[in-house]
């Protein structure tokens, strides 16, 4: 078995980053998640949420070992449990490979949480294990797997930044909705004020001249 484990810092806010995590695919920066379904759903008495997905990928195995097990065709379907408890602040991870699962077991876990000194940031904490049954090349398969992870860990990095930047749009387009609703409001209403002001003062001048017409 061989492991594999990295740390990395985003920019921004934890809750940020996390309604960038439940919509990280589909995205340019990993074009081989082709799909991502939703087993099942779920809202704990605690608060939590937890979610089942199951996502299709052409994950690139290296040339080499797709070929030594017999992965050619490179479809692969990952089983992708996570946790998210707001309280806490921690969203939690967990996946496994379903194809090739009696060759190669792969399992990754990532845990996004606030950074202790800056929560205008939030860090991650990704793990990945490797274990490759196959005699006599187990360990150069599982080397060059952990290499892929690592050559693919800056892939999904640049596929979060790209979800989060559309999301800052769509929240950028949604404050600017609702202050062009505010003041469609406010014209509206300083309209019929206008208006209102107007008929009143047609009424009083009316009366003033009827008051003051000669007998």
């Amino acid at each position: 078995m061989s492991s594999w484990s990295s740390e990395h810092i985003f920019e921004h806010p934890w809750e940020d980053v996390v309604r960038a995590a439940y919509r990280k695919y589909p995205n340019p920066c990993n074009p081989a998640v082709k799909g991502v379904d939703v087993v099942n759903r779920s809202v704990c008495p605690q608060g939590t949420i937890q979610s089942h997905r199951l996502l299709s990928t052409e994950f690139p195995l290296p040339e080499v070992a797709a070929r030594l097990l017999g992965a050619n065709d490179h479809a692969m379907h990952i089983s992708e449990h996570s946790k998210l408890d707001r309280s806490k602040s921690k969203y939690e991870l967990q996946s496994k490979n379903l194809t090739l699962g009696h060759l190669v077991t792969v399992h990754e876990r990532m845990e996004y949480f606030p950074h202790p000194q800056d929560r205008s940031k939030t860090c991650l904490k990704q793990q990945s294990t490797v274990k490759v049954n196959v005699p006599f090349l187990s360990g150069y398969l599982e080397r060059l797997l952990i290499e892929n992870f690592e050559k693919n860990a800056m892939k999904g990095r640049n596929g979060m930044e790209w979800v989060i930047d559309r999301i800052k749009e769509e929240d950028s387009s949604n404050k600017v909705k609702q202050s062009s609703d505010i003041l469609t409001q406010l014209e509206t209403k300083f309209k019929r004020e206008a208006e209102d002001l107007k008929q009143s003062m047609d009424s009083f001048f009316h009366k003033t001249q009827a008051n003051t017409s000669p007998l």
